[in-house]
């Protein structure tokens, strides 16, 4: 069903979960509910939801499952250590928390859009929000964010500016 090496997610209410297959139907994941990194059975990870393949992926599965029992026992932290940072360096890729970095992106651009006297900087806001949330999930929102930022802010200034 899943080799060993691929990288797993669940799709809870506004987040996936992600842990990575080890064989014998046990996924090793950064759990927040246990506050720490484990090894469990595919159906404890599944919680009763489909198990989908990420797109996630090693390129050498064996250094990826190798490194996942490495880390076993290491803690969590939503900002620095979750499922997402977890399974990213396992695999090799870099550290980071796509999902983390979308709702911050957002949060920030909302705010600013929200209490700023500034339209340029309202539309940069904003502007910045929607490109976060528009992100394709796994994916980093940071470059489409700043994209789309500076866009609608150049318009912004243009046509608060013209004559």
């Amino acid at each position: 069903m899943y080799k060993i090496g691929d990288v797993l997610s669940v799709q809870y209410t506004g987040f996936k979960h992600y842990g990575l297959y080890v064989g014998d139907n046990k996924v090793i994941h950064n759990s927040k509910s246990s506050k720490f990194v484990l090894e469990v059975s595919l159906s404890e990870f599944a919680d009763g939801k489909n198990v989908n393949v990420s797109s996630i992926q090693a390129n050498n599965t064996a250094i990826a499952v190798q490194t996942a029992r490495k880390y076993l026992g290491l803690p969590y932290s939503l900002f620095s250590e979750n499922c997402e940072h977890f399974v990213r360096t396992c695999c090799g890729l870099v550290k980071e928390s796509t999902q983390v970095q979308k709702y911050l992106i957002s949060a920030l651009g909302t705010g600013i859009l929200l209490k700023s006297d500034n339209t340029v900087i309202q539309a940069a806001g904003g502007a910045a929000a929607i490109g976060a949330m528009l992100t394709p999930s796994e994916s980093s929102p940071v470059k489409n964010a700043a994209i789309l930022a500076c866009l609608v802010a150049g318009i912004a200034f243009l046509a608060t500016h013209s004559e």
